[in-house]
């Protein structure tokens, strides 16, 4: 389990939202999870206040998740979404518009929030002008603020 990274391979990774000349100097490895722990290098337990990608704290290892991810990669692991679609993504959708007001029916699908922030202006900009009032320009959004 202890795994010891050469220096160049650390150099060769730049680590995002990480001071990395500081971590290079003490690099804090995580070689396993489950459940809501981490395990580092060296076998120690880390709690992952997280527990997942910053906002699916669903924990790791989970059984039924894990089986879910494997069954479905054995039928479709990945299916791009331009020119293309897939049931689960329309089934899971149709879902998803059920627990919204009426006339919000329509679900996008981003794979992040500068996905999300892009496209919502984008929407935005393209409703006025549908609505023939394209001078309508004017955003509002966080100073500072990571997206937006």
């Amino acid at each position: 389990m202890n795994e010891k990274l050469t220096s160049n391979q650390l150099d060769s990774h730049w680590m995002p939202f990480t001071g990395n000349r500081q971590f290079k100097k003490e690099p804090r490895i995580i070689v396993a999870a489950d459940g809501c722990y981490f395990t580092d290098d060296a076998g120690r337990q880390i709690f992952d206040g997280l527990s997942g990608m910053w906002t699916c704290g669903l924990g790791h290892n989970v059984k039924p998740i894990v089986k879910a991810i494997a069954t479905q990669a054995k039928e479709l692991d990945f299916s791009p979404t331009f020119q293309f679609g897939h049931p689960k993504a329309f089934q899971l959708a149709e879902r998803i518009t059920e627990f919204m007001p009426e006339d919000l029916n329509r679900v996008f699908f981003c794979g992040s929030g500068s996905e999300a922030a892009d496209t919502a202006l984008k929407l935005a900009r393209g409703y006025w002008r549908s609505r023939n009032q394209p001078s309508k320009t004017r955003l509002v959004g966080r100073a500072k603020g990571y997206h937006g």
